[in-house]
């Protein structure tokens, strides 16, 4: 009777005793100390800090360089208010005059961000759509206000002197007025 070469035990063994090796041998370089390995690349080095760039200074070379009035720009980015088209403009002009003429009828003697609030209202402004502040300066009351309304926003001051709302773009984070805190 004839043997199949996969039935012999020894035809088995050979496969393994040589495969065994093989790949030990393959897997040699990553035990071995570095000093038996090839050359490998140079090592990248380490940072330990963050070093941020001056202007007309030597730079170490221990550090990640950075720039920090970059950063600081970037970070104020979702601040900064979109330009409005001249078609968007020409939209909130209509509104702009109403919240100026709002803002006007206060009285001097009354200003205040609730009766500010309530002047915007009753020209057909949504309360929640308002956000009045009101500061007081050297006996100088100012409240200042900004409106969203669709397409934009309307920002503005009331002071015992008058009125004065100009249109803007929304803020970059969306809306017209930023987080609290920001």
């Amino acid at each position: 009777m004839r043997r199949m070469p996969w039935s012999d035990p020894r035809a088995r063994a050979m496969p393994a005793a040589l495969v065994i090796p093989l790949a030990l041998a393959g897997c040699a370089g990553l035990w071995a100390p570095s000093s038996a390995r090839p050359d490998s690349a140079a090592p990248t080095p380490t940072f330990t800090a963050a070093c941020p760039v001056v202007e007309d200074q030597p730079m170490p070379t221990d550090c990640a360089l950075y720039d920090g009035e970059f950063s600081m720009r970037q970070n104020d980015a979702y601040r900064q208010r979109r330009d409005l088209t001249d078609a968007e403009q020409d939209d909130l002009e209509p509104r702009r005059k109403a919240a100026q003429e709002a803002l006007a009828d206060v009285p001097a003697a009354d200003l205040s961000t609730v009766t500010v609030t309530r002047s915007l209202e009753d020209a057909g402004f949504d309360e929640r759509q308002i956000t009045a502040h009101e500061s007081n300066i050297d006996d100088l009351t100012v409240v200042n206000v900004i409106i969203s309304v669709p397409g934009g926003c309307l920002v503005g001051s009331a002071t015992e002197g008058g009125a004065e709302v100009d249109t803007a773009g929304q803020i970059a984070d969306g809306g017209c007025v930023t987080a609290p805190g920001h």
